[in-house]
């Protein structure tokens, strides 16, 4: 932007006075040593001295009267419950208001998927684990149960190596 763009940007202010010290004055300055500038500066000050006229002879015509008992009138009347809700509604959904939702609702989906048995349907499920353990001829079957949290160890034999095993364990002692 050129130094003389900024002056006219900067003449409005400094005609009505907003503009002090160092700044009023290198619009000064600049306006004295500038006929663009200058021929810029005279346009709003007539500008500024034709509104002045106008507003000053018209204004005491004018009847402000019936438009504040209007605008009174507005403020104080009660509006329906309707308009009342509408308004609520545009308020509160509005843009900024519900960028809150979007991370809330990001929260309770993950925690809702976090729950390691969430029943569907309605029903949880009915599932045990089954491990089976064949340590040096004995087998040892684990039912575990998470929902009532039961643990089963069940000791069996293989009955088609039934003797083989018999003197193994009698030697060996208990197997725990």
């Amino acid at each position: 932007m050129s130094p003389c763009e900024t002056i006219q940007e900067s003449l409005g202010p400094w005609l009505d006075g907003e503009l002090r010290g160092a700044d009023g004055e290198a619009v000064r300055s600049h306006v004295a040593s500038c006929a663009d500038c200058a021929a810029a500066r005279g346009r709003l000050e007539k500008l500024q001295l034709t509104l002045g006229t106008v507003l000053s002879t018209e204004a005491p015509q004018l009847k402000f009267a019936p438009f504040w008992r209007e605008v009174e009138r507005r403020i104080e009347a009660k509006r329906p419950w309707h308009e009342q809700l509408i308004e609520w509604c545009q308020s509160t959904l509005s843009a900024p208001r519900l960028a809150w939702a979007v991370p809330a609702a990001i929260m309770l989906v993950l925690g809702l998927l976090s729950f390691a048995k969430w029943p569907v349907g309605g029903q949880a499920d009915n599932y045990a684990s089954v491990e089976s353990i064949d340590a040096h001829g004995r087998n040892v079957a684990l039912l575990r149960d998470d929902k009532t949290k039961t643990t089963i160890i069940w000791l069996y034999q293989n009955p088609e190596g039934e003797n083989e095993n018999v003197e193994e364990a009698a030697k060996s002692g208990p197997a725990f």
